[in-house]
């Protein structure tokens, strides 16, 4: 895929998101939106719109096909062999039409019992659920046509496309803030300094990575190493530890209870920077690679997103600018960019396809 190819795929991705976000659920009434005070082109019509799920039912089913392969099933594995580490199988798929069926059927009850449901519609909750199930459907073929070199598929590309969109009404409510004195411009300096802190650290870790697999013999010739441990240990750390927490609060919801505010982000990234080492040495070792170097790496790999992780809280909690992507945002922007550059040169064996990552387990 060339430059051009890719700017083409990423302005279509986005166009169909942007337009998605505008097409309200079949069985609401735009008059009685129009009526709450709020315009078709208010960004309130996005949380009834056929989009409004977003990327979260296929999030939350590679999340688990993530966490699947590095414990190690064997059927994924060889799943990933057979297909060429290209797309969402068939059961990460189905995961993500179930859960945008669950998620359907309790936005459907919320807005049946609103105003906003016209009242000569029957089945809303069918709608609902086949609309949302259709756009779930929808965003993954979307996702298989963008390929990043190193990513198992193209979802953090996807993932990306709505941050970029965001970004310039973020910049705008962020320059209206410090016009009106709503925050101090310093605040600027320091969400600069941390931007661009945080961008250099994904790099370093992504320069380190490969320099350790094409040392070790991981990657070859004109292949390119795979990226998901840049990725995937804080998302897979986070997600956890929200689990964590909802079975603590499950067996002890006075203890939970307790736990609010800036107390229960500490605790989520505390659990998260326990996981996060663990997630990073799965990666490690389903190379098969025992090296020191390759060892060394994966700590400093760790500790920065870590790093990334308790900045990016700290960040928000003292930053009132809506313009910074949060850790998350930035590492999946920063790899995505960096997987750009190797579009032209990836070959996987037993394919011409240049949008594949290394010819490994990972």
């Amino acid at each position: 895929m060339d430059s051009r190819q890719t700017v083409i795929t990423f302005a279509f991705v986005g166009i169909v998101y942007v337009l998605g976000l505008h097409v309200p659920l079949p069985g609401i009434d735009l008059d009685a939106f129009t009526g709450q005070s709020y315009t078709v082109d208010s960004g309130m019509l996005s949380r009834v719109s056929i989009l409004a799920l977003g990327l979260m039912p296929l999030y939350a089913a590679l999340g688990l096909a993530e966490i699947a392969r590095l414990i190690g099933f064997p059927w994924l594995k060889r799943k990933d062999k057979q297909s060429g580490n290209i797309g969402p199988g068939a059961v990460v798929v189905v995961i993500a039409l179930v859960v945008a069926a669950m998620q359907a059927c309790g936005i459907s009850g919320g807005l049946a019992a609103t105003p906003l449901v016209d009242d000569e519609v029957t089945n809303f909750t069918i709608l609902t659920i086949a609309s949302y199930m259709g756009a779930t459907a929808f965003t993954i073929f979307l996702s298989d046509r963008i390929r990043i070199a190193g990513l198992r598929d193209g979802f953090w590309p996807v993932y990306s496309i709505p941050i970029l969109l965001g970004l310039p009404n973020n910049v705008i409510m962020s320059v209206e803030m410090t016009r009106t004195g709503a925050v101090p411009s310093t605040q600027w300096l320091i969400v600069a300094v941390y931007l661009v802190m945080s961008v250099a650290a994904v790099v370093v870790t992504s320069v380190l990575w490969r320099s350790a697999c094409r040392e070790t013999g991981v990657v070859e010739g004109e292949a390119v190493e795979p990226k998901e441990i840049l990725i995937w240990p804080p998302v897979l750390a986070i997600t956890a530890a929200v689990y964590v927490l909802g079975v603590i609060a499950f067996i002890a919801p006075s203890l939970a209870a307790a736990a609010q505010g800036a107390t229960l982000q500490v605790i989520v990234l505390a659990i998260a920077s326990i996981l996060i080492p663990l997630v990073v040495f799965s990666y490690i070792r389903r190379l098969k690679v025992a090296n020191i170097r390759l060892i060394v790496i994966a700590i400093i790999i760790a500790l920065i997103q870590i790093l990334l992780l308790v900045s990016g809280a700290i960040v928000s909690a003292f930053i009132q600018l809506p313009v910074s992507p949060g850790a998350i945002g930035v590492i999946v922007l920063t790899v995505t960019a960096l997987g750009l550059q190797d579009r032209d040169k990836v070959k996987v064996e037993g394919s011409l396809r240049p949008h594949v990552s290394a010819q490994t387990d990972s």
